[in-house]
């Protein structure tokens, strides 16, 4: 008994499995034939597809010669004096003027018409690292997010970013030059900042100098030092006066003079990113858009293909779909 049910499970395993392979070859069948299909209907519209995609490419070539393009220039900023929200918002009416049709607003930066160019946005240059260690209050807000990153990009947070893209869409490439110079003027020309510019640089400079005093004030008293005729105890390793840190008073006036050789190069390159209250890092005029779709003469002939496929799939489901529907 037990071998006859052992017997037919042995068969029953052998037809799943004989199924189960017939099934595979089924679909590995319909997938042939399906691609056949696609093949075959291609062919037989072959004539009318290339006529489509010749027209697509003469037409789009003509296009590309005689229609207006779009230039795409890009300014790298830094934005001096605590200005993040001034330049995020001056770009957001200069956009608005454009929209409009402000000539007047644009003729007052050197502008002569609007239809020069298309667009401006800005956004900033994603970089954390420096983000983090700007200020250990950055630090500890990213750590109370538990390496969340998900506010990242949020604008509040990538306002506080040091530098920023502008991108400026023109559609004149000789006039796009002045479009930019025209742009960043404007953004320079605040009084406010103007202003708040001239004074910290007079506070930078009067700091620099007054750690400059200080430092040959202590290079006077290390000198004095090291004079055999004064009666002080001399130490005999003189790298003593180099170390990086030392009790005493000398070994304070040494780290003192350290920390003040690193604050005034700090300073030095704070006046040189600070002389404009809009720092322009780096400017891209007229930069190369590269891709299929940069140019019509190509992306035409494309959608003309995806077009004519498109509508010969809508008409083989629709008859798909009568067929289930009227049988009975």
């Amino acid at each position: 008994m037990n071998s006859d049910n052992t017997q037919q499970n042995n068969n029953s395993e052998e037809i799943d499995l004989g199924v189960l392979i017939q099934k595979i070859r089924d679909f590995f069948k319909w997938i042939v034939k399906g691609i056949y299909n696609i093949f075959l209907f291609y062919r037989k519209f072959a004539v009318i597809l290339i006529i489509l995609m010749a027209i697509g490419f003469v037409t789009g070539y003509f296009m590309d010669n005689s229609g207006s393009k779009t230039y795409r220039n890009e300014v790298i900023v830094v934005p001096n004096f605590g200005s993040v929200d001034y330049l995020y918002t001056s770009i957001q009416e200069i956009e608005a003027k454009r929209k409009i049709g402000d000539i007047s607003f644009f003729k007052a930066m050197g502008i002569d018409s609007v239809s020069y160019f298309s667009g401006i946005e800005i956004e900033p240059v994603i970089d954390i690292y420096s983000f983090l260690g700007k200020s250990p209050a950055n630090l500890e807000a990213f750590k109370a997010l538990k390496g969340d990153a998900s506010s990242i990009n949020d604008i509040t947070t990538a306002k506080n970013y040091k530098f920023h893209r502008i991108i400026i869409h023109t559609k004149d490439r000789k006039k796009s030059a002045k479009v930019v110079s025209g742009l960043l003027g404007f953004l320079n020309s605040n009084d406010y900042y103007g202003e708040l510019k001239n004074v910290l640089q007079q506070n930078t400079e009067a700091r620099i100098k007054s750690n400059k005093e200080a430092i040959r004030y202590i290079n006077d008293i290390l000198r004095l030092q090291g004079n055999d005729s004064l009666k002080r105890v001399i130490p005999a390793d003189r790298s003593f006066y180099f170390a990086e840190s030392q009790p005493g008073e000398l070994g304070q006036l040494v780290n003192s003079q350290r920390q003040l050789f690193n604050e005034i190069e700090e300073l030095t390159v704070e006046m040189a990113d600070a002389d404009k209250v809009i720092k322009d890092v780096t400017v891209k005029i007229n930069i190369p858009i590269k891709g299929i779709t940069a140019t019509k003469k190509w992306l035409f002939p494309l959608l003309l293909f995806a077009a004519f496929s498109g509508v010969f799939l809508l008409i083989f489901l629709f008859k798909k779909m009568k067929q289930i529907a009227t049988e009975e």
